[in-house]
């Protein structure tokens, strides 16, 4: 009796049909969270900056453009290598939330948290950025030239309070922190649910 064509081989899973497998194997409000996080990195405005008016926005992608200089915020953000790049970085941390439902490794929970600390160090780094001196100061302070520098960096100071006034936090922004606290949220219950899981094994 010929069997061999009674035998098949399990079929291979895609790597995109392993992540829509993970992506239906999250809880409905992380799949939530995950949606309106791609929603408001990519579709909405995270700033929108108002000069009389004129008024435009800046989205989460084009953040890495504005900590490498944060005047693009009134001139204008180009698609450079550098934003592709932080747009791959994004779309990463959107992913690896799904890597506890590829693999079941306890700490692979904490990778929820991703977009909360993508989040936090954006913000922390374009505060910085622009709170910073924009002219380095000499060694010597005490020099005509260290004081002018020091004159043109109060100058600066004090335009950008002014300029602060035109700048507000768009929807996009408020979107991508409740998200992002919701999902490291579920990654902590899931974390510690998984922790007394095995400790009662």
């Amino acid at each position: 009796m010929d069997v061999s064509g009674e035998l098949k081989s399990a079929p291979i899973a895609t790597p995109s049909a392993r992540l829509l497998a993970a992506f239906s194997d999250l809880d409905n409000v992380s799949k939530l969270a995950l949606v309106c996080l791609v929603i408001a990195w990519f579709f909405v405005d995270t700033l929108v900056v108002r000069l009389g008016s004129l008024k435009h926005g800046v989205r989460f992608f084009d953040v890495s453009a504005l900590i490498a200089d944060p005047t693009r915020m009134f001139l204008g953000i180009d698609v450079t290598l550098q934003t592709l790049l932080f747009g791959l970085l994004c779309a990463v941390c959107l992913l690896v939330p799904l890597l506890p439902h590829l693999k079941a490794v306890r700490l692979a929970w904490l990778t929820y948290f991703a977009p909360l600390i993508l989040l936090a160090c954006c913000a922390f780094l374009l505060y910085s950025r622009t709170s910073a001196e924009f002219f380095n100061t000499p060694a010597d302070p005490v020099t005509v030239s260290g004081k002018v520098i020091r004159f043109a960096n109060s100058l600066v100071h004090r335009g950008g309070d002014l300029v602060a006034r035109h700048v507000a936090i768009g929807f996009g922004g408020y979107l991508a922190a409740l998200s992002s606290a919701v999902l490291a949220m579920q990654g902590m219950r899931r974390f510690h649910s998984h922790h007394r899981r095995v400790r009662n094994a």
